[in-house]
């Protein structure tokens, strides 16, 4: 190219534009379609003119319609387009560096109509190039490409010229010599079956995300399957935030020829973290530890980090480290708040010994230290064997034989202290309601002081441990003191040896949901 134009503004002071060829482009509807044709002044569609010239500035050549005037002129590509109405009959053509010519058309021009025009400049020719063997074919010039076969109206200065066309496996080269003369001179490059000196070719790279490159276009990620003639070639791998890497090969014809390629090396950046507690454990991209004594160098781009610490809410960042720049950020971990003050539900199961001591299911909330606990014990164990005499109808005394067990239900309210971060106490009061439930020994009936209710206060203190979060172990010693009580229940309670009310210790363990 740059011959070309070093040739044609060396003739440039003398030489004068010549049209080499005018006609009507049957076919070509280009001054028709909606999108590319102009109107004249009368509403009708202009004649189309595609001026074809050598690169020499299409911008600066000028057009003269006369008193109808050229209603449009645009450069598309290597093309001048230029619309005049049906009545001009001739066009004067200049350039700032040409003398100029003018074209009378042979013919009055059709509305809607497309033509062609070929600007010769001097110095050089249009030349038609053709492929013998495969159509279709890719055209360079000099190393310059110059289009799909057949390529027409090429212009080339005078002289040599290097010709080759390459289709799939189908090459060939050839010489032309550009000669003065008018109209067009064509030429051909035959074309031969090179499959012989062609190889298969696997390029693979260790990163499946990596984009290949081949010869400036993008082929494929990860890994690219093709075929290549024998000779030495490069392969770019490319992959966002990181450096281009460069891979030569050779490809030996008839073979399979596999490539490594080097993958694309990430940018980096230092990344600085400032964490509390000490001791904490970081992890960062799933596997990898991070020591916050340092300053660590990595890659470009977003990384997941996690922050662990017992007796500290576990933590994930996700943090940017950009490119050739420190990035610093500072962790504080939220301890865990093991023994929920704030609000909380919690539930459980304990045994309660006593008495007559059993099974305790526990349900409560804490709101601001305020803990409020209902209980329901399930009573287990049996009292001794109780003989009573009951009085009968008509005067007579029954002797029944029982034993008892005894079931509270129990709402407590307290205040909770933490002590330290897994140990709290709440003392608590309350108030409990017994129930005797009598069960009737073999050869006896009745069942004396069945149901009977006994009423406390209590005061206590529930001791929690917290083992793991959201779990509690808990120690729940308390005293009741009996406020009222029925007569039977009295009266059994004396005759089997059992307490009214009096010293229990609760023990079991307790789930919470809460802050």
């Amino acid at each position: 190219m740059l011959t070309l134009l070093l040739l044609l503004v060396a003739s440039s002071a003398v030489a004068q534009l010549r049209v080499d060829k005018f006609e009507e482009l049957v076919n070509d509807q280009t001054a028709n379609n909606s999108t590319t044709r102009v109107e004249d002044g009368n509403g009708k569609y202009c004649a189309l003119i595609k001026v074809k010239a050598p690169p020499v500035g299409l911008d600066k050549f000028y057009f003269n319609a006369g008193a109808f005037g050229v209603k449009k002129k645009a450069v598309n590509g290597n093309e001048i387009w230029v619309y005049i109405p049906r009545e001009v009959e001739s066009i004067a053509i200049s350039h700032e560096r040409f003398t100029g010519t003018e074209l009378e058309f042979p013919e009055r021009l059709r509305d809607g109509s497309t033509y062609e025009l070929l600007l010769n400049v001097g110095g050089g020719r249009f030349v038609n190039i053709f492929t013998q063997g495969a159509e279709g074919a890719r055209v360079t010039v000099d190393d310059i490409e110059a289009g799909l076969s057949p390529v027409y109206n090429y212009y080339l200065p005078f002289g040599k010229h290097q010709l080759s066309a390459v289709k799939d496996k189908f090459e060939g080269h050839s010489e032309v010599m550009v000669v003065e003369g008018e109209g067009l001179q064509s030429t051909y490059v035959q074309l031969a079956d090179q499959s012989s000196h062609f190889g298969d070719v696997l390029i693979e790279v260790d990163d499946p995300n990596a984009e290949i490159y081949f010869q400036g276009k993008r082929r494929a990620a990860g890994s690219w399957r093709t075929e290549l003639r024998e000779g030495h070639y490069e392969v770019v791998t490319r992959k966002k935030d990181c450096q281009d890497a460069v891979t030569v090969f050779d490809v030996v014809a008839g073979q399979e020829n596999r490539v490594s390629a080097k993958r694309p090396e990430p940018f980096t950046g230092s990344l600085q973290l400032y964490v509390r507690p000490r001791g904490t454990k970081i992890v960062y991209d799933n596997d990898q530890t991070f020591d916050p004594s340092e300053v660590r160098v990595l890659p470009v781009g977003l990384h997941q980090f996690q922050f662990k610490h017992s007796d500290y809410v576990t933590q994930e960042r996700e943090i940017s480290v950009r490119r050739d720049s420190l990035t610093a950020d500072t962790i504080v971990l939220e301890g865990i708040n093991y023994l929920k003050s704030k609000w909380a539900f919690y539930f459980g199961v304990g045994y309660t010994l006593s008495s007559l001591g059993g099974l305790t299911a526990y349900l409560g909330g804490v709101y601001r230290h305020v803990d409020v606990q209902l209980s329901y014990t399930f009573g287990l164990n049996k009292s001794k064997n109780v003989y009573m005499y009951q009085k009968a109808a008509e005067g007579h005394e029954l002797l029944s034989g029982n034993t008892y067990k005894m079931n509270a239900m129990a709402v407590r309210v307290g205040y909770q202290f933490r002590l330290i971060p897994r140990l709290g106490i709440t003392p608590q009061i309350g108030y409990q309601q017994q129930t005797l439930t009598a069960q009737v020994l073999n050869g006896y009936t009745g069942k004396y002081s069945d149901g009977a209710k006994a009423s406390n206060l209590t005061i206590g203190a529930k001791i929690l441990v917290v083992p793991i979060h959201r779990v509690y172990l808990f120690v729940n010693p308390e005293y009741a003191v009996n406020i009222s009580k029925e007569e039977s229940f009295s009266m059994a309670a004396k005759a089997a040896d059992f307490s009214v009310g009096g010293f229990s210790v609760s023990a079991g363990v307790l789930v919470n949901i809460g802050k």
